[in-house]
């Protein structure tokens, strides 16, 4: 092959090196842009490694300084156990000593109290000879005493007796007497009274014959006043009666006209309902267009029932009610389906807000039990111990410090964070 010449090369104008230069200057600042984002990711990286590290490092920590407390903290109760156990044996000493004295002391006041008993019954027998003595002596004076009442009792009786007799007798005159006496005044009532009535009767009789005529006479009178104003009502009120009935007759044909109005009105918003829903249906999603109804939960049965609980008699005004809105029965299906999706949703979101209030609560519970703050160490903390002793409330005084025996160090019951969020969860 033919070696080819080599091509000179021609001067650059000032634009195209200006060009030349711009691109240079592009393409070392995307170098450097790069660069910088390379670094950057091998920093984030960096980063996240030493996190991980660091944290998995700080679990051992943990794992390892929990293994020590346990130890130390099992050494511990191994001792107060033996120490409680000594304490314990001192005290059950001292309380059978003290229940043999008390069985002692008891004995001998069972002796005493069947002395007493036998002292008590003595006297009780010695009381019950006296009593016994003077009821006899007050039976006997009342013996006495109740002849005597009986003798002086049975001497008044037939005082008593012989003066009832005598008045009785007395009271039976002095009836027969008075009872004779009335008589005789009843029959003069009787007459008196018989010759006033005939005459009221007569009197009586003869007022209501005038007053009758006089009443005949104003009632006659009466009616024919009724009469004239009643034609002069009738004449004065024909023309009235004519224009009556004729607005009657086209207020009945108004009020047709109204409620023919009416009902158009009604169909046409029914109409413009159902135009807005064809609207709507645009904006309808996918699951919505292939099931836009719901379906009844209601088995044939409950359905009886419920149309046996509410009975509704179908009168022709009804049914010509129904027939206007018969379009709108999907419009309320979509409607309704809607209603329940809604309170379907607002119930899960308050079933999730619970949850979430409470997942939170435990996890604060966690937080609280692995990290070490300010709040944390101002809270009580069962794994915070500084010096063998925490922050939790110390327990009461045991019956063997108040006797003055040196006082068992204090135990703990150490139960770690991370076992009871596993439980928890």
């Amino acid at each position: 092959m033919p070696r080819k010449g080599k091509k000179t090369k021609t001067p650059l104008s000032d634009e195209e090196q200006l060009l030349l230069l711009q691109q240079k200057l592009l393409a070392e600042e995307e170098m450097a842009k790069k660069k910088e984002r390379l670094l950057s990711q091998f920093l984030k990286d960096k980063l996240a490694k030493e996190e991980q590290n660091s944290a998995l490092n700080l679990n051992k920590i943990n794992t390892q300084w929990r293994t020590v407390l346990r130890e130390v903290k099992t050494k511990e109760l191994l001792k107060d156990i033996e120490i409680l156990s000594q304490t314990f044996e001192r005290v059950v000493d001292c309380k059978d000593s003290v229940i043999k004295s008390l069985a002692k002391d008891l004995s001998e006041a069972e002796e005493q109290y069947a002395h007493a008993l036998r002292s008590h019954l003595h006297n009780v027998d010695q009381l019950l000879a006296l009593q016994r003595c003077r009821l006899h002596l007050l039976e006997e004076s009342y013996n006495m005493e109740l002849e005597v009442l009986t003798k002086e009792f049975e001497t008044e009786r037939k005082t008593i007796i012989d003066q009832h007799e005598e008045e009785i007798h007395y009271l039976q005159d002095v009836f027969m007497a008075m009872e004779q006496n009335y008589i005789d005044s009843e029959y003069e009532s009787k007459l008196e009274f018989q010759s006033m009535w005939d005459d009221l009767k007569n009197k009586n009789l003869e007022e209501k014959h005038f007053l009758r005529i006089q009443l005949e006479n104003i009632v006659e009178d009466l009616w024919r006043r009724f009469q004239d104003a009643l034609k002069n009502y009738t004449d004065a009120t024909e023309d009235r009666k004519i224009a009556f009935e004729t607005l009657k007759v086209k207020d009945e044909k108004s009020s047709k006209e109204i409620e023919a109005q009416m009902k158009k009105i009604q169909k046409l918003q029914g109409e413009k309902i159902l135009k807005l829903a064809e609207i709507c249906r645009k904006y309808e999603t996918e699951e919505e267009k292939v099931l836009p109804f719901y379906s009844s939960v209601l088995t044939p049965k409950v359905q009886e029932e419920t149309e046996e609980q509410n009975p509704e008699e179908l009168t022709m005004e009804l049914a010509r009610v129904m027939v206007d809105y018969t379009g709108m029965e999907n419009f309320w299906k979509r409607y309704n389906k809607v209603k329940l999706e809604q309170l379907s949703l607002q119930h899960r979101r308050a079933q999730l807000l619970e949850i979430n209030g409470k997942l939170r609560e435990m996890l604060k519970q966690y937080l609280d039990g692995i990290s070490v703050s300010d709040e944390v160490l101002n809270q009580f903390n069962p794994l915070f111990i500084v010096n063998h002793q925490s922050n939790l409330s110390q327990p009461l005084s045991t019956p063997a410090a108040q006797s003055g025996d040196k006082p068992p160090s204090t135990t703990y019951n150490i139960i770690e964070a991370a076992h009871i969020i596993s439980h928890t969860l």
